[in-house]
């Protein structure tokens, strides 16, 4: 799997290569037992800081996505996409509920914040 950094993007570069792993995992590209380049060798492939790569793994690690074996290397886990799925459906979750929360607060009542959600899901092309 090839990661790429947009250097321009709003979004930080140790965000990009974690967003980049889980999507490999969650698309199959990755899986589990699969090697990830070094610290090292990863940053020295990218031109960035090796502590920006290590931000991420450490983030990919706390998230149960990879596991670092010391000197053997990292590895995506065998319950990676479990976990990259788990992380998706909270974060939509949240995104969700404070967007209900934001529609209540405006006065809009359960049934209609139902309703809008359920036509917002029908004109919604997968």
């Amino acid at each position: 799997m090839e990661i790429n950094i947009v250097t321009s993007s709003p979004e930080p570069v140790y965000e990009q290569i974690v967003r980049q792993v889980q999507h490999g995992v969650a698309e199959g590209e990755l899986k589990p037992g699969d090697a990830l380049p070094t610290v090292r060798q990863l940053a020295d492939d990218l031109q960035i800081n090796r502590n920006t790569v290590a931000r991420a793994y450490k983030l990919l690690e706390d998230r149960g996505v990879i596991l670092t074996a010391g000197r053997r290397g990292t590895f995506v886990r065998d319950e990676a996409a479990h976990e990259v799925h788990r992380a998706k459906s909270g974060q939509a979750e949240r995104a969700m509920r404070q967007t209900v929360s934001m529609l209540l607060g405006e006065g809009m009542t359960r049934a209609e914040v139902s309703a809008l959600f359920r036509n917002v899901l029908a004109g919604v092309k997968p």
